[in-house]
């Protein structure tokens, strides 16, 4: 059932869109029947909603404004939706999940293959997005809960879980590193490096302990991309500042080794699981809570 009027669901795609033509298709409708509804909206609001420009629709304030307001309503629409399902019990639905691409290949695949042998019926959402978005993202409505990396303290969300993963250097099985149950910094020093490039949070890291031990790194290549890296490594070129959690999966399969660092004041990795803190969730998205806390469980160190 489409609860928003005509006007309202072809000003939101032509706003997503930025186009008309873009929306048509979208909808699969006449443009023409879209530019007339939005006309007839802004005839009825006495404001245009959109500047008509060369390179596309742009929205106005008044646009902006409209633009916020639908989408909240959307949002409140679909928690009304699910509280209804909780009358009815768990059998459909569907939970936005907010991570960062660390996790696409650990923790989310696993979520996703319990929920499916236990609700069926549940659909997840992953919303992979850089991790300096993911907190914006969830406050602005567009996730239910969200896998954050070392997350800013914030009254607006409430931390449903926590873990952290210590620093170190990962390197081949064979790499005489890997023989080691933890090192120093100085212990790496001499070694070919991937250093990461913003941006990746690692890599302000990388370079303020590398400037704390007064080491200049032997650096082999530079990569701004966490697999990217690990495939260097993979194939021989150097060892890579990373967290246990970057290499989890292939230190599980024995295609790489990862060595902690230890050492006074040593910095770890911090993943927590947040929901904003205004929002009731609905039954469904405390049951994915509870799984996803159950599996950051079994991983923790």
């Amino acid at each position: 059932m489409q609860p928003f009027s005509r006007f309202l669901v072809y000003f939101l795609a032509v706003a997503r869109h930025k186009s008309i033509r873009k929306a048509a298709e979208e909808l699969r409708i006449a443009g023409s029947a879209i530019n007339r509804h939005i006309l007839l909206g802004e005839k009825q609001l006495q404001t245009p909603l959109f500047e008509r420009l060369p390179s596309g629709m742009r929205l106005t304030a008044a646009g902006e404004l409209l633009y916020g307001c639908a989408r909240r309503w959307g949002k409140d629409l679909d928690d009304l939706n699910r509280q209804i399902d909780d009358l009815k019990g768990i059998r459909r639905g569907q939970v936005d999940l907010l991570a960062p691409e660390a996790l696409s290949r650990t923790f989310l695949p696993e979520l996703v293959n319990r929920m499916k042998h236990s609700h069926p019926g549940v659909i997840l959402d992953m919303n992979i997005r850089d991790n300096r978005q993911i907190c914006p993202t969830l406050l602005s409505g567009e996730g239910d809960l969200a896998l954050v990396l070392d997350p800013e303290e914030t009254r607006d969300l409430v931390i449903i879980r926590r873990m952290s993963f210590p620093l170190g250097f990962a390197c081949r099985p064979d790499h005489a590193l890997a023989r080691h149950g933890a090192v120093t910094l100085a212990q790496c020093a001499t070694y070919p490096m991937i250093a990461p490039e913003q941006p990746l949070a690692l890599a302000a890291m990388f370079t303020c302990l590398m400037e704390a031990g007064r080491i200049v790194p032997a650096v082999a290549a530079r990569a701004n991309n966490v697999q990217m890296i690990i495939s260097l490594v993979t194939t021989g070129i150097g060892i890579c500042f990373l967290s246990s959690l970057d290499v989890m999966s292939e230190v599980a399969r024995g295609d790489l080794a990862f060595v902690p660092l230890v050492g006074t004041d040593m910095p770890h990795l911090t993943l927590a699981l947040v929901h904003d803190r205004t929002r009731q969730l609905s039954r469904l998205t405390h049951l994915v809570g509870t799984l996803m806390g159950d599996i950051m469980a079994r991983h923790a160190i």
